[in-house]
């Protein structure tokens, strides 16, 4: 689809003096058909010097690009000036717009709320996540969840600041992280960007049994060029011994997004043994009550039907398995609350675990813990937790 000569000639003139000044990337785009669009990204060279320009080379160069991608179909075309401004044009006619963000529709991008993460400060977070498209936009495919990052990032907010309230946080002591079964990491994302835009200086430490999302984390930590953050290949037991040194100290705050089934537990468990002042939990996969209440009595359930329907037995089962994790959190001298982060209607794991030890300062003595209490009350209902387990392994009476 080769530009006409009127379209690459209006193109050229409009575009040359507005390329003088520099851009960040180019991105050549095709008009989506059945939810599918192809694009192509190029780097740009920056803002001009002060008072200089952009050279003819570089500008010519661009503009042969723009030609070559519009003939492969990439006729929507976007050049992003900076994180305010875009020159958006359809290659096919050649009209220039200049776009520009400011507060009005920053605000109706945000969905008429004012957000910690924003489009335009938070843009280079929001595009390694894969919410905001290349050329600064957000689609209505990906609104949704650029709300509910920004709500679990409000969410988060009370955990780290309750921290900095308690001690002093600057860059030779930053705020202390552990990400447990990171997975692709997002929450550690999202807490980096919420720290960063609040100046507060972090050290954050991801591990995960898996090569690909812990490449994928380190990749995207270097392409928003995020400091402070490093992710490595280990298991949760590896973690607990490395952190410390990792971290430059015992973890402040341990994090565990949709660790699945039992590694929820073993992360819990390690932020309980080490003390941690806060944990910030979303469980998922809760599968191993399911699968003890099923072998079990259809006496111990307070109703013979969660027995006999599997679908009963599931979700009974969910909530009995993080009502445990509550109850052995609180035994353990930790203040709980559960909160919703995202609307059940988009995912059925949308509980968030916000844990804050009462006595952070004080040494941790399994021997207080009143996991006997506990023990009591899952005998009764005929199951034998994971994080009861680890946690009476710990030397608790």
């Amino acid at each position: 689809m080769a530009m006409n000569k009127a379209s690459r000639g209006r193109i050229r003139r409009a575009l040359t003096p507005q390329l003088r000044r520099g851009w960040e990337r180019a991105v050549f785009a095709s008009p989506e058909e059945g939810g599918e669009r192809r694009e192509e990204v190029r780097a740009g060279p920056g803002p001009a010097p002060e008072g200089g320009a952009i050279d003819d080379a570089t500008i010519a160069g661009l503009l042969e690009a723009a030609e070559a991608a519009a003939a492969e179909g990439l006729v929507k075309q976007t050049i992003v000036v900076d994180e305010r401004r875009r020159l958006t044009y359809d290659a096919r006619h050649g009209h220039l717009r200049v776009r520009t963000l400011d507060e009005a529709k920053a605000l109706k991008v945000m969905g008429g709320k004012a957000r910690s993460l924003r489009p335009d400060t938070s843009a280079g977070l929001l595009r390694a996540i894969g919410i905001m498209n290349a050329d600064g936009t957000i689609s209505a495919k990906h609104a949704r969840k650029y709300k509910q990052i920004s709500h679990l990032a409000e969410l988060c907010r009370p955990t780290w600041e309750r921290i900095v309230g308690q001690r002093e946080v600057d860059a030779a002591r930053p705020l202390r992280i552990l990400d447990l079964a990171c997975g692709n990491a997002y929450l550690s994302f999202i807490l980096a960007e919420s720290l960063r835009l609040a100046e507060v200086p972090l050290r954050l430490h991801g591990v995960d049994v898996r090569d690909d999302v812990i490449d994928r984390a380190r990749a995207r930590a270097a392409e928003i060029g995020m400091e402070g953050l490093s992710f490595e290949r280990a298991t949760i037991g590896e973690a607990a011994a490395a952190a410390p040194e990792r971290l430059g100290g015992p973890p402040e705050i341990v994090v565990a997004l949709h660790a699945c089934d039992t590694a929820t537990d073993e992360a819990l468990a390690l932020a309980i043994r080490g003390g941690a002042p806060a944990i910030l939990c979303v469980p998922c996969c809760q599968h191993e009550l399911a699968g003890q209440l099923a072998a079990g009595p259809a006496s111990a359930l307070p109703v013979p039907a969660i027995h006999a329907h599997g679908l009963l037995r599931g979700a009974y089962a969910d909530v009995l398995t993080d009502s445990l994790r509550c109850e052995l959190l609180a035994a353990c001298g930790y203040q709980v609350d559960v909160v919703e982060f995202v609307g059940s209607e988009h995912t059925a794991k949308n509980l968030l675990i916000r844990a804050h030890r009462r006595w952070p300062t004080a040494a941790v003595e399994p021997g207080r813990w009143r996991l006997a209490e506990v023990r009591a009350l899952t005998r009764g209902l005929g199951v034998d937790p994971c994080l009861l387990r680890l946690l009476e392994g710990a030397g608790a009476v």
